[in-house]
């Protein structure tokens, strides 16, 4: 007969290192949940694009590999994340590496792996008709999206609890410089919700990644209409992003483990593939590909 409250854990010898408990003899499995934010093209629930997100493929591909844990999933929203992270043995395949984009409260009791992805940060995708007075903001083709957010006559909108980037985090989470912009406060399908601000004629931009264009596109099997605007503030920088997950036990056991399986499988065409279809800007290619070899692939954790 099993008995209760009788255990202790321990590390297995060999490449699957996730702590086990022992219960009178037996083995139980440690139980791992994966954060799934209803984010595209993270994760592509619906649609001829279903299972085609690159946050979705990396933790597919990752949870193969990791077969010394009892994989479960869990929703949330892009408020909840970290909390959940903090709260509970779980990771979640869409964290910028090291949570340097992220506000401070976010990354305690939080860890990360080693890169998995790499982009450009946000910019402005805008209604056609109101590209010409967001570039009245503009110097060199980069909007100054300070400047940008104080002019009554534009309307913006981003979404509330999101992280942004640690310049737009700043700026967002003062409401003397937001009084200008749209607060989204959508908990599903953030992407859409976000689009038809747009096609709804609320606001005149959104602000997003330039990939949102690109899923858009491959969404629809049309060019967007939509215009992307860059801006000062990101001007030249790149970003990595990595799986974050709970500074507990399992948690570390389980950054171990990903590390070492993504030594292997940030090789692969298929994770390759991920990041080129959703992450890599058109005409950026020679950029994009020397800073993966360059910067992402030495990072070991």
């Amino acid at each position: 007969m099993r008995l209760k409250h009788v255990f202790m854990t321990f590390l297995l010898a060999g490449t699957m290192t996730a702590p086990q408990t022992v219960y009178a003899g037996e083995v139980e499995t440690p139980k791992l949940t994966w954060l799934v934010l209803d984010l595209q093209p993270a994760w592509i629930n619906d649609g001829p694009l279903k299972g085609l997100g690159y946050a979705q493929t990396v933790e597919r591909m990752l949870r193969e590999r990791l077969d010394g844990y009892d994989h479960t999933e869990r929703p949330v929203t892009s408020v909840t994340v970290y909390s959940a992270l903090q709260n509970r043995d779980a990771c979640f395949a869409a964290s910028p590496y090291k949570g340097k984009d992220l506000q401070e409260e976010k990354k305690q009791g939080v860890i990360w792996s080693a890169p998995a992805y790499l982009y450009f940060y946000h910019g402005l995708i805008a209604k056609p008709d109101s590209v010409q007075k967001i570039r009245k903001h503009a110097t060199n083709g980069y909007v100054n999206f300070r400047s940008l957010i104080k002019d009554e006559n534009i309307i913006g909108a981003f979404e509330e609890g999101r992280s942004y980037s640690r310049w737009l985090n700043e700026v967002f989470a003062d409401p003397t410089q937001t009084s200008n912009l749209f607060k989204s406060t959508g908990k599903a399908q953030v992407t859409q919700n976000m689009f038809k601000l747009l096609e709804a004629g609320r606001v005149d931009y959104i602000v997003d990644y330039v990939i949102m264009l690109k899923y858009r596109s491959a969404l629809t099997g049309a060019p967007s209409d939509y215009a992307y605007l860059p801006i000062e503030e990101h001007k030249g920088l790149l970003s990595m992003g990595s799986i974050a997950c709970s500074d507990t036990l399992i948690g570390r056991s389980a950054i171990k483990d990903i590390n070492n399986t993504l030594q292997t499988i940030r090789l692969l065409p298929e994770f390759r593939d991920a990041n080129k279809r959703w992450l890599m800007p058109e005409g950026q290619e020679e950029t994009y590909w020397q800073k993966w070899e360059t910067e992402l692939l030495p990072l070991k954790k």
